[in-house]
């Protein structure tokens, strides 16, 4: 019964899912080590698939760009889109 806007995060069932281009995705907290792991396999996959992330790849913020990775997903919660845009 609760709304939610845009950036706002939702914990259901154990996982954290965060409103983004006002649809629900899954978030991820992640920090050290574990940030750069996870960071590798998003950027891997866009690789592999570059032309099924250009339409989230356009949607880069003045808030992303400004704000370093780590605070983005550790000190923050961050989507699989919002990591790619850190990729090279």
């Amino acid at each position: 019964g609760k709304h939610l806007s845009e950036g706002e995060s939702i914990d259901m069932n154990g996982k954290i899912y965060k409103v983004e281009d006002c649809s629900l995705n899954r978030a991820y907290h992640v920090c050290g080590t574990h940030l750069f792991y996870v960071l590798n396999i998003v950027c891997q996959a866009l690789e592999t698939n570059p032309n099924g992330n250009a339409k989230q790849q356009k949607r880069l913020t003045k808030f992303l760009r400004q704000k370093p990775l780590t605070e983005a997903c550790c000190l923050n919660l961050c989507t699989v889109a919002e990591m790619a845009r850190y990729c090279p």
